[in-house]
């Protein structure tokens, strides 16, 4: 719960910005978000905080569900895990690529191991003709994702430099190489895991801790005062920057012990239930 700080333009709440995962912390599996979660950020924004979406998501994916959750015009928003950051409206304050060597050298060891991986431009997906029948039904339909022979060789060929990439496996399956990649790209990419059958490669200043302290520094917040909710272990960094980092269920042990509280799952209203809590004891 809440330390010492305290929120000076308000009187209220001890934190004056909240940052929120969209998958697993207020998105559910089934894409829903609840009515609780939907009033829990309303009644923080009355108290007079900040609040934005930090999602692995990209921008066009993230908006839709921005917008569920009350956000517009130009209220920022962190995506691609922390390499961009956008106002609702279009406007970019912060984006981070992946130089194309390096991508290259990411997507050729992917296809030595066998994995599937996507390029995440800024607007496009590019996929190979290996994508799982889901992505190519969706490229059938959608002009922002492209199938190419080799994305390694459509990058050497002129393509846009990647905002992120992902490797995609079974989750059983990720374990087994997950340490291999953070060892072989660690001191110049940072590779997390954001659900449980996605890995997350971007540049080690495109994560959600980087992009909150810019937000951070934009506004003249101090990070202390901040609360941040996230499950997964692309939140970490973020959980552990934020004044307050909020776990809510949790994917590993890892991501609950970066946490300073936990919240219940997504699944039983995990944000609802602790903001809730916050603006109980707010009142006592």
């Amino acid at each position: 719960m809440p330390g010492t700080h305290h929120n000076m333009k308000n009187g209220r709440l001890p934190y004056d910005l909240g940052a929120f995962d969209l998958d697993g912390t207020v998105l559910r599996r089934d894409l829903t978000i609840t009515d609780a979660t939907v009033d829990a950020l309303r009644e923080l924004r009355e108290r007079g905080m900040r609040l934005v979406v930090a999602t692995g998501r990209r921008f066009e994916g993230g908006r839709q569900h921005a917008e569920r959750l009350g956000f517009r015009g130009e209220d920022p928003m962190i995506c691609y895990g922390g390499s961009m950051v956008r106002r609702m409206d279009g406007e970019t304050l912060l984006h981070h690529t992946v130089p194309k060597d390096a991508s290259i050298e990411v997507l050729e060891w992917a296809a030595r191991k066998g994995l599937h991986a996507r390029v995440f431009t800024d607007g496009k997906i590019i996929v190979s003709p290996e994508t799982p029948a889901a992505l190519r039904h969706l490229a059938d339909r959608e002009s922002d994702v492209e199938v190419v022979e080799s994305p390694a060789d459509w990058l050497r060929d002129g393509g846009e430099e990647p905002t992120k990439l992902v490797i995609v496996d079974h989750p059983g399956d990720v374990p087994g190489w997950l340490d291999e990649a953070q060892r072989t790209f660690s001191e110049r990419l940072f590779v997390t895991r954001s659900l449980l059958h996605y890995v997350e490669v971007g540049v080690l200043e495109g994560t959600k801790a980087a992009a909150l302290e810019f937000l951070c520094e934009s506004w003249g917040i101090d990070p202390a005062r901040t609360l941040a909710f996230g499950d997964a272990d692309n939140d970490v960094d973020m959980l552990v920057f934020a004044g307050l980092g909020v776990v809510v269920g949790g994917m590993s042990e890892e991501v609950r012990d970066a946490a300073d509280a936990v919240a219940p799952s997504v699944n039983k209203d995990g944000v609802a239930s602790f903001v809730r809590g916050l603006i109980e004891e707010e009142g006592s």
